[in-house]
């Protein structure tokens, strides 16, 4: 089967500076795939240069098949790329609902749209007329991940999803992406400095060490690996 994400020998860089060197990556259909890696390790450059959000990228980078290396960003999110950035991206002088609508905007599908949204995130619904900037921490991500999933995504990018944030939000967070993930099939490219969770919820994991690919394989293989558990586990 045609993996929904691929990259091949991508390289990736601001200005002067090289990030990442030949990465090569495949998230297949219906798969979690986590990028695991220091900081600077080149983990959030690798889900901008997937969304063209870095200028100086070379390399083949697939959607489904299709080269989409060079494309604008927006042609890509119309293709349905979605990406929660780190930091969350939220508009906050907009009402919860108002910010949903934003993320519908490619599908102009809102009532669907905002159902799916309210039942994975009931929470947002009791705030739908508050202002983004007044939510928690917590809530916010689930902003970010609510606007996202409006518009119905065949490849959801995650960068720090859980940063700042208190452990059983992260636990409520997590529970719901492995949903949206297995009742929708929506593939997921997750890049997250808590290895234990990453790895507890992916089927396929990316080892990055200073922009290049050291080590991948299946998640649980991975998380069984000595220097990993050592470097990432704590163990």
């Amino acid at each position: 089967m045609t993996p929904i994400l691929e990259l091949a020998a991508v390289h990736a860089g601001y200005g002067p500076t090289s990030v990442l060197h030949a990465i090569d990556l495949r998230v297949e259909a219906g798969a979690i795939v986590t990028l695991l890696g220091a900081n600077g390790a080149g983990k959030t450059t690798t889900l901008r240069a997937v969304c063209n959000m870095v200028v100086k990228t070379r390399g083949e980078i697939r959607l489904a098949g299709e080269r989409i290396d060079g494309m604008a960003t927006e042609s890509i999110v119309r293709l349905g790329v979605a990406h929660v950035p780190e930091g969350r991206g939220t508009f906050e002088s907009l009402t919860v609902e108002e910010n949903l609508r934003l993320g519908a905007h490619v599908r102009r599908d809102f009532a669907e749209g905002f159902d799916r949204a309210y039942g994975y995130f009931p929470r947002l619904a009791e705030r739908r007329r508050q202002q983004a900037g007044t939510l928690s921490g917590g809530e916010q991500q689930m902003l970010a991940i609510a606007r996202a999933l409006m518009m119905r995504p065949r490849l959801l990018l995650l960068d720090e999803p859980s940063f700042g944030l208190a452990p059983k939000i992260v636990e409520d967070i997590f529970r719901i992406l492995a949903a949206v993930n297995r009742d929708e099939g929506t593939s997921l490219l997750l890049v997250e400095q808590n290895a234990n969770l990453a790895l507890g919820i992916a089927s396929q994991a990316f080892l990055l060490e200073t922009g290049r690919v050291v080590m991948s394989g299946p998640a649980s293989q991975i998380a069984g690996d000595a220097s990993v558990r050592r470097a990432y586990l704590g163990l």
